[in-house]
């Protein structure tokens, strides 16, 4: 018998937001309420929330790894973040960079920041767990078929449904940067079926006549958009000519509850490749 081939990887959808976070910022004041918007939207969105100096410098951390490896155009501010324009690095590549990217104190030790812990420890009513498996991502300009496709992150996480993620842009990420957008009350459809598609993590959900709307902002430096487990959310694609976006995916639990092992590793196992490569 002949197998069936694997469905190719498709696009699942461009995302063509239609509204604005809300800010959440007042209602730390008050949690019952702020857990009441997280029940109802989804999502919570905090405006200037994070030390922008800190974050900056994170930032900086890694467009110098990015300069190394040609990235950058040569006498360009490198806070800026301009493409040098050379061809899209190819999954040894980018991995080669990422690797020493994990690597990084100013990026890790960012995920525990004091004053992210204190709003997840507020939502989450208890002490948190924040998940070694720490992500950044480099989205390089005009690169389409790479842009992250709209998706639950419990696909990916498993463990307890109660996880959420901050996501977190590395710098100031107006829309044509193409930042993260989210489909407004999506969570209570449950855990649902992706199908293979192009861009990171190579699965998506369509959503074509759902009557969510898809919100996102310009964001800055300080912004962050916390969100369930079961949120669709995905990228708006990076439309400027030369810049790249950098941004971070970190993920909070309430601690003792089920987690992943995976997400007790590195992203994609890649140090722990690499240590067992070394230990060889």
């Amino acid at each position: 018998m002949t197998a069936t081939a694997a469905p190719a990887p498709r696009l699942a959808e461009r995302i063509r937001p239609t509204g604005e976070y809300e800010a959440s910022n007042a209602l730390l004041k008050d949690p019952p309420a702020l857990r009441a918007r997280l029940a109802e939207s989804g999502y919570l969105f905090f405006r200037g929330a994070l030390d922008r100096e800190r974050l900056l410098d994170a930032r900086l951390d890694i467009l110098k790894l990015c300069r190394a490896h040609g990235w950058i155009k040569p006498g360009s501010d490198l806070q800026d973040g301009v493409y040098s324009g050379i061809p899209f690095p190819d999954h040894p590549a980018y991995n080669k960079l990422y690797r020493e990217l994990l690597k990084l104190n100013s990026f890790n030790g960012f995920a525990v920041s004091p004053e992210i812990l204190r709003i997840c420890e507020t939502v989450l009513d208890g002490p948190v767990q924040s998940h070694r498996r720490t992500i950044a991502r480099v989205s390089f300009p005009r690169h389409y078929e790479n842009t992250t496709q709209p998706h639950q992150d419990f696909f990916y996480i498993r463990g307890t449904p109660q996880t959420y993620t901050a996501w977190i842009p590395c710098g100031d990420c107006p829309n044509e940067l193409g930042g993260l957008a989210l489909l407004e009350g999506s969570h209570v459809q449950g855990f649902l079926p992706h199908i293979p598609a192009i861009g990171a993590g190579n699965h998506g959900i369509p959503t074509a006549g759902w009557p969510n709307r898809w919100l996102t902002t310009d964001y800055r430096a300080g912004d962050f958009v916390l969100f369930h487990s079961h949120t669709i959310h995905g990228a708006l694609d990076n439309h400027t000519a030369d810049r790249l976006r950098l941004s971070f995916d970190f993920r909070y639990q309430r601690q003792g509850e089920a987690i992943d092992p995976g997400s007790l590793r590195s992203h994609l196992g890649l140090l722990e490749q690499e240590a067992e490569k070394r230990d060889a």
